[in-house]
């Protein structure tokens, strides 16, 4: 959806986004980008409007062996994902705020999406 205003940026995101997060994938200036936008509740500003923070995803690949007991079990332990037998995670470290009040588009993704996104693109 293109994003006019931060007013209309605020809007989807409080519409769309209830729990911890959404990933996103976002355009402007000619150039998309995978992003996690985390949902930290209300904010303590006279609006009493809740505050997303935006920060940008990269990929960790991992080398473990899915046949040994005790990797698989470190797996299961932490949010992994797996796909076709590597073990990634999206890591996304808390940044300044970088995205542009108007945005060409931010279309909200799941975390599996956002990862075979990353993958096609990098």
């Amino acid at each position: 959806m293109k994003i006019n205003n931060e007013n209309e940026k605020q809007k989807l995101l409080e519409l769309n986004i209830k729990g911890i997060g959404s990933y996103a994938l976002v355009t402007y200036n000619d150039h998309t980008e995978a992003i996690w936008i985390a949902n930290m509740g209300k904010s303590f500003t006279k609006e009493n409007k809740i505050w997303f923070l935006e920060a940008p995803c990269e990929i960790i690949e991992y080398n473990f062996n899915l046949n040994d007991k005790e990797d698989l079990e470190h797996v299961k332990e932490y949010v992994y994902i797996i796909k076709d037998g590597i073990v990634y995670e999206i890591d996304s470290p808390q940044t300044a705020p970088f995205l542009p009040d108007v945005l060409d588009d931010l279309t909200l993704i799941s975390e599996e999406y956002c990862l075979d996104w990353m993958l096609e693109n990098s």
